[in-house]
């Protein structure tokens, strides 16, 4: 668990919680049982979104990630005809009750073997799991979960469709419960009680343990607390903006050739257009950089601005957005890759299977994944991140971290403009306090405080890296195509440009073409 999301999340679990950003974390808590929705090694099997670390977490009662004071615990004994089992679980029943969306998940584990509950998906309503909840004037409630789940790791794919939750020593599982309904029903006082009453299956042959309950620790709560006042609220879209004193660097394409400024790499066909006959372009502000990877290639584009051009040194901190538009042809990828981002590879390693070295090199591109593919209720939308080399990476290669926060505010949708804003403050040099903070159309997508992308304080932030790749190793199967416009490099946070209707336009709607996620590179 990542310690700034511990931060957030430190204080859900007291036995009085506080009302704020702790508790808009739980909110967006919606995992799915679906089969491509929640499972051991997937918080969402169909967007390919693993667990954090790899691992499913859990709070504690003294709010502790992965801590072993559980918030509710029942000792299992064979020999007792113990088929109903119950479970105090009111202080975080209290604490969801005040949530601006009502509801929370929760996590079982056993040391029993095995353990076999009935789910929510059995025959019998009575038998479902349900919570218990009494309240101050003597009404009794029940709520059933509205997911649930074994999370079993012997198995990638989501088991949330079973009558029965197979708990073991190497499994746990997860409850979403969804309060709303209970709360406009019963009003705001929380209850006095509230119970988590399981069934035991007419099968179970458990062994004798105990059965812990403990709090889900979500990805896709927040991501740090909501930006402050950006610069673009005080240039309407963004006219001026490059004469503002904390801006580094701005361009609108609005020339029909390449600023000066910009360092080409690998050829490509990006152009300038005021106009564009590809299906889905909207233009967003005049005109916008046309980004073509055509069938058989894997290049977009590959520019570069060098900050010591720009700035007179290379800095240790600084925002960089964009605006992107994918067409609907981006649907049609077989593999994920590359978008722009910040790095420092000076050439020497940190990118393309030169593995991170602290002594020469890393980078911070960004990322997509396959588009999501049907009956997954976000099919047709496409995932975003980060591709980083650095410390955490395995192997040659770096490491995808999907923008999972806001209630994953890195879910884009093809046909409409979106705005991306990086910054990036370089760790101290060998230490792992590096800070990296995505927010999506002004909504923090990501966060993460602990990244070590250096270990000498020379390597700094060389270049933003407008890059967009296919692959992986893997070339583009049809012609995609994107636009990119607004781009602006700063000393503060940025926002997205003010006055643009485009950015807030009705969702489009695009079927999608599915596809098996591979290695990316």
């Amino acid at each position: 668990m990542l310690r700034s999301a511990s931060a957030l999340l430190l204080g859900l679990l007291a036995l009085v919680l506080p009302v704020g950003a702790a508790e808009r974390a739980v909110a967006t808590e919606l995992f799915a049982d679906r089969p491509d929705g929640v499972s051991c090694s997937f918080y969402d099997v169909g967007l390919a979104l693993p667990w954090p670390r790899g691992r499913v977490a859990h709070l504690d009662r003294a709010g502790r990630v992965d801590g072993n004071s559980p918030l509710a615990a029942l000792v299992l004994d064979p020999s007792a005809s113990q088929r109903v089992l119950r479970l105090d679980v009111l202080p975080l029943v209290q604490s969801w009750w005040r949530l601006p969306r009502p509801g929370g998940s929760l996590l079982l584990r056993t040391t029993a073997e095995p353990l076999r509950l009935i789910a929510r998906e059995h025959p019998d309503p009575s038998l479902r799991p349900q919570l218990r909840l009494q309240m101050a004037h003597g009404v009794v409630r029940y709520v059933e979960p509205v997911a649930d789940a074994a999370l079993d790791c012997s198995t990638f794919r989501g088991l949330g469709t079973q009558p029965v939750l197979n708990l073991h020593r190497g499994s746990s599982g997860a409850m979403r419960f969804d309060l709303a309904t209970a709360v406009a029903a019963l009003g705001p006082q929380p209850p006095l009680r509230a119970e988590l009453v399981l069934v035991r299956a007419a099968d179970d042959r458990m062994g004798r343990g105990t059965l812990e309950v403990n709090a889900l620790v979500s990805p896709t709560g927040d991501a740090g607390p909501p930006p402050p006042a950006g610069l673009a609220e005080r240039y309407p879209a963004d006219a001026g903006i490059a004469a503002d004193p904390d801006v580094v660097f701005a361009d609108g394409f609005e020339s029909t050739t390449p600023h000066p400024t910009w360092n080409l790499g690998m050829s490509s066909l990006a152009r300038s257009v005021a106009s564009d006959p590809t299906p889905g372009f909207r233009p967003l502000s005049g005109r916008a950089l046309r980004v073509q990877i055509v069938r058989g290639d894997q290049v977009g584009l590959d520019w570069r601005l060098r900050l010591k051009d720009q700035a007179g040194r290379e800095p240790d901190e600084v925002y960089f957005r964009y605006c992107l538009l994918l067409a609907p042809s981006w649907l049609l990828t077989r593999d994920g890759g590359k978008l722009p981002g910040l790095a420092g590879t000076y050439g020497r390693a940190g990118w393309g299977g030169r593995a991170w070295d602290g002594q020469l090199g890393w980078s911070l591109r960004g990322s997509y994944g396959l588009p999501v593919a049907p009956p997954h209720p976000a099919q047709g939308r496409v995932m975003l991140g980060t591709y980083a080399y650095h410390a955490g990476s395995e192997g040659r290669y770096g490491e995808g971290l999907p923008w999972m926060g806001s209630g994953l505010a890195g879910l884009v949708s093809p046909g409409r403009w979106h705005c991306i804003e990086q910054h990036l403050r370089l760790n101290t040099s060998g230490t792992g306090d590096g800070l990296l903070e995505v927010w999506v159309d002004g909504r923090p997508a990501f966060r993460r405080d602990d990244l070590r992308l250096r270990d000498r304080a020379e390597l700094r932030i060389e270049e933003v890296w407008m890059n967009v790749f296919h692959g992986g190793t893997a070339v583009a199967n049809a012609d995609m195509h994107a636009w990119i416009d607004n781009v602006v490099v700063a000393r503060r946070y940025i926002g997205p440009p003010s006055a643009l209707p485009e950015l807030s336009g009705p969702l489009p709607s695009h079927p999608s073409s599915g596809g098996v996620p591979t290695e990316r590179r």
